[in-house]
């Protein structure tokens, strides 16, 4: 006989926590499990036999801490439960293993790329452990490997002059935008262009997830004899906790001018990105590099698309710069619409002469990034027209097509000529970007034109639930109103006008058409005598002349010898109508 030996809770739990020790041992073998950094991911409450998936893996719940008897006159344990939970583990349909985890307890995969985590039980003392009324659950956490993202900025001006004392300088701004810490960063910068101040090249222990690196390199403007092109390259390599490998490569062009040439420089500068309630400062910068005054130097700038000025400026200026002078303005915009791949400035433009000849220069196009919500509104029906008092349904859809949420009210309207019948038009939400909201109503008119329905209004916040709010609209739906069949009029005796097959009148002389009727049929007098049945020969060859009229008029006794008083007149009338036609 076998013995199954059967061991106290508690003594359980701590059998499965040394396995998950030693399991969590092994792992730690191959990398610091401390050390990783975990996505979001999904979460969800599971009962027995419930299966959650999530980047390629399926956890399945098979079995919890098992049922306990109650207290006699209370509806909790008898001792408090020590919650956990069994679960089987697979990934793209292979089983992998069972774990058995507790409250807080994780399992993480081989690869390190995956955990599930448990993260809330029924309390120790729920009635979801007694016998009577066992329903235990267990709310999991999934979440993926985080992993750092690096982005490299070489910040510099695009145009230099080869003079004396003149520097080129170069801001290297190094950027984890991902889900988890680079470590062991290494950055070279790469160029021919003299090194004046700095390093070329720098090392970081850790670059944190979120964080921002500027180093500031100065160069000396090499002397060129005619326009040259030069190269700025920046590598930058790092790990992660895995010891898997990033490498970026940035690079930017500049352009160094003769000294002989005495090029002014033409600069525009704005903020790398804003949120849409921000305001942005616009400056220009015009540099005589000459040792001569630049007279009536025009200068025009222009404003992109989705942006407006806040304190009006024509901006155009007509100035005079002294000998090796500066000349700058600022101007303030502010976003109307969010643009999440950033936009460009055009450039500004300065004229001028030197020496009776005529010069435009462009300034540099600086990009800017404009977080914030852009809601558009669409409005449908569910049929292109209808007949007079007919329903139909109306559809407002809002799509948050920015880079931020924020809390969106639509409202639509009704014209005076139609009525609600069902449905609200009306609704509020929180609009997270690449979302939608959507409401219906139903309406009915009974106006013989086309139903003109106004647009719908939307109204939204820069930011979230702050900042001004800004308004869309859909656009105008009309619905059409299908025109009845024509009704066929009923004519008059005689007047009834000749209708072709296509359903138009006839032109033409028009004939009253008269209805003949039946003639009635009058018996004869009891003592009248009626004459014999007249004799209808046998068809023959001559039988092709006999005429029709003839043959009627011997079937019905219209013949001379038919012995018929003139007084039967219905008769008579019938007999012309056969000699003469009617």
């Amino acid at each position: 006989m076998i013995e199954i030996k059967k061991y106290p809770l508690a003594t359980k739990w701590v059998i499965v926590s040394v396995l998950l020790l030693l399991y969590f041992a092994n792992i730690a073998a191959a990398y610091d499990v401390n050390r990783i950094q975990w996505n979001d991911g999904i979460s969800g409450t599971l009962k027995r036999n419930e299966v959650i998936s999530f980047m390629g893996y399926s956890v399945k719940v098979v079995a919890f801490s098992s049922p306990v008897e109650s207290e006699r006159y209370k509806q909790i344990p008898i001792e408090p439960v020590e919650p956990f939970v069994s679960l089987n583990i697979s990934k793209n349909g292979s089983f992998l293993n069972t774990t058995s985890l507790g409250l807080g307890g994780s399992f993480i995969s081989s690869d390190g790329e995956f955990k599930v985590t448990a993260v809330e039980f029924p309390s120790g003392s729920s009635k979801d452990w007694l016998y009577e009324s066992y329903n235990p659950w267990v709310k999991l956490q999934l979440s993926s490997r985080g992993k750092p993202n690096l982005e490299v900025l070489i910040d510099t001006d695009d145009e230099y002059v080869s003079a004396t004392n003149t520097e080129i300088i170069v801001n290297v701004v190094l950027k984890n935008t991902g889900t988890a810490d680079l470590t062991n960063v290494n950055t070279e910068i790469n160029t021919e262009i003299p090194l004046l101040r700095g390093y070329l090249h720098f090392q970081y222990e850790t670059i944190s997830k979120g964080e921002e690196v500027t180093e500031t390199v100065v160069f000396s403007t090499p002397v060129v004899m005619e326009l040259k092109k030069y190269d700025i390259f920046v590598n930058t390599s790092g790990y992660d906790v895995m010891d898997d490998y990033y490498k970026k490569i940035q690079s930017k062009s500049i352009l160094i001018a003769p000294q002989t040439q005495q090029a002014p420089s033409f600069k525009k500068s704005t903020i790398a990105k804003m949120y849409l309630k921000d305001q942005m400062m616009v400056t220009l910068s015009f540099k005589n590099n000459a040792n001569y005054e630049l007279k009536n130097v025009s200068i025009t700038d222009s404003i992109p698309k989705g942006f407006k000025q806040l304190n009006y400026n024509p901006l155009r200026w007509v100035v005079t710069i002294p000998p090796n002078g500066e000349w700058y303005f600022r101007y303030l915009l502010k976003p109307t619409e969010a643009n999440g791949k950033g936009v460009s400035f055009p450039a500004a433009t300065a004229q001028f002469k030197i020496k009776k000849e005529f010069y435009s220069i462009l300034s540099n196009r600086p990009d800017t990034v404009v977080y914030g919500p852009k809601i558009e509104l669409t409005k449908l029906s569910n049929v292109p027209e209808i007949s007079p008092g007919d329903a139909v349904t109306i559809t407002v859809v809002a799509v948050n097509s920015g880079s931020t949420p924020s809390m969106v009210t639509v409202r639509d309207t009704l014209p005076p000529d139609v009525t609600l019948i069902s449905g609200t038009t009306s609704n509020e939400e929180y609009l997270e970007v690449n979302k939608d909201m959507k409401f219906s109503y139903t309406i009915r008119s009974n106006s013989d034109g086309p139903i003109r329905l106004p647009p719908a209004t939307a109204e939204y916040f820069e930011l979230g639930s702050t900042g001004a709010k800004v308004n869309a609209t859909s656009q105008e739906l009309q619905i059409g109103i299908q025109t009845p069949p024509p009704i066929e009029p009923t004519p008059l005796p005689g007047s009834e006008m000749p209708v072709n097959y296509t359903g138009e009148v006839s032109q033409g002389t028009v004939e009253p058409i008269v209805e003949i009727q039946p003639p009635e049929v009058i018996q004869p007098p009891e003592d009248m005598q009626l004459p014999e049945e007249p004799f209808i020969p046998e068809p023959g060859p001559e039988s092709h002349s006999i005429n029709a009229n003839a043959i009627l008029n011997l079937l019905m006794g219209c013949d001379n010898n038919s012995g018929i008083e003139p007084r039967i007149n219905a008769i008579s009338d019938v007999c012309r109508s056969v000699a003469y036609g009617p």
